[in-house]
C-alpha cells in the first residue's frame, strides 16, 4: 500500500487565507521586485534579472528538499509530474500562503507545499517587493515545477486491480466518511451511514479536504491519534480492521505501517502489520481497501 502510504506521508494541511484578507500585487504593479537572499547586489528594478535570481535561489532550496522525491514518483508509478505552486512574499519579506493552483499533480503539489513551509520558517527575511513611492507590499509569485522520471514498462500497471481504494477513514457518531482516492489521481469522499453509501465531492488535492467540513475538525483529532482507520470488512475467515499509524505526526518522524487487526468476541488482536506496498499488495487483506 506504498501508493497510500507515500501520498498520505506528505500530505500538507492548512492553505490561509491571506490572499482574500490584503491586497496583493503582481510584478508588473511594482516599481521594485522582492529580492530572495543571494539577490542582494542585484538592482532590484532590474526585474527580469531579479525574478531570474529569485527562482534560481528557489530551484536550490526546492531541490534540497525535494531529492527523495524521484523515488517517490516511482513508488507511485508516476513518469511525470508538474505542479504549479502559487505563494505570497508579504510586505514583511515572509514567503507564505504556498498553494497549488488546479491542474497540479496531488503527489508533487503537496510535497513542494510542504518543501516551501519549510523553507519560509528558514529563510532569512526576504527584501519585500515595493511601489513607485516606496511603500513596501504583498507580492503575489508563481513557480512551476516539475519532474520526470524513467520507468520500467512493468512498474507502470496499477499496484490496485480496481479504480479507487481507499486512502483512510473518519469516523464521527453514527456516521463514517471515506476518503477516496482513484487512478486517475481524484480524491472523492463518501458518507456512509447504516450501510448506505452517498457520495459527497470531488476535490484535487488533501489540502482542499482538510479545509472543507465535516472533514477539516475530525482530521485535527486524528492529528493526536497513533493510528487511523484506513478500512474494514469481512473475509473468509472473520471480521478485520486495517489501521494506518502515525498517519498525520509526520513532524514526530514516526514510521508510518499499517496495522491489520482481526476483531473477534469482542477482542481485537493484531494479525499482521505491513511497511512496504509490494507485502501489503501480496497480502490477502489488501481487497479490503478497493472499492468498486
Amino acid at each position: 500500500m506504498k501508493q497510500t502510504f507515500t501520498i498520505l506521508l506528505i500530505l500538507l494541511f492548512g492553505n490561509s487565507l491571506f490572499s482574500q484578507e490584503q491586497q496583493l500585487y503582481t510584478s508588473k504593479k511594482v516599481k521594485e521586485m522582492a529580492v530572495f537572499p543571494g539577490c542582494e547586489n542585484i538592482n532590484p528594478k532590474d526585474k527580469n534579472e531579479i525574478i531570474n535570481c529569485n527562482n534560481q535561489q528557489l530551484s536550490q532550496l526546492l531541490s534540497a528538499e525535494l531529492k527523495g522525491f524521484t523515488e517517490v514518483m516511482k513508488q507511485n508509478k508516476i513518469a511525470e509530474a508538474v505542479a504549479n505552486i502559487q505563494f505570497v512574499i508579504s510586505k514583511e519579506g515572509i514567503l507564505i500562503d504556498a498553494h497549488e493552483l488546479e491542474g497540479s499533480n496531488l503527489v508533487l503539489a503537496d510535497a513542494a507545499v510542504f518543501a516551501l513551509n519549510k523553507i519560509s520558517e528558514e529563510l532569512p527575511p526576504i527584501r519585500p517587493a515595493k511601489l513607485k513611492n516606496g511603500t513596501p507590499v504583498n507580492l503575489i509569485c508563481e513557480f512551476p515545477i516539475r519532474f520526470k522520471v524513467r520507468l520500467n514498462e512493468e512498474k507502470t500497471v496499477s499496484a490496485y486491480p480496481v479504480d479507487e481504494i481507499v486512502l483512510f477513514t473518519l469516523l464521527e457518531k453514527d456516521f463514517r466518511y471515506e476518503i477516496r482516492l482513484f487512478q486517475n489521481k481524484d480524491i472523492k469522499t463518501y458518507e456512509i451511514k447504516n450501510g448506505v453509501e452517498t457520495f459527497l465531492g470531488k476535490f484535487l488535492t488533501l489540502n482542499e479536504v482538510e479545509n472543507s467540513e465535516p472533514y477539516k475538525s475530525l482530521i485535527e483529532k486524528e492529528k493526536t491519534a497513533d493510528r487511523t482507520l484506513v478500512a474494514d470488512g469481512n473475509l473468509d475467515d472473520g471480521f478485520y480492521e486495517i489501521y494506518i499509524h502515525n498517519l498525520f505526526r509526520r513532524e514526530e518522524k514516526k514510521p508510518i505501517y499499517v496495522e491489520v487487526v482481526k476483531v473477534e468476541n469482542q477482542k481485537k488482536i493484531t494479525v499482521s502489520e505491513f511497511e512496504k506496498e509490494e507485502d501489503f499488495n501480496k497480502s490477502r487483506f489488501a481487497p479490503l481497501i478497493y472499492r468498486e
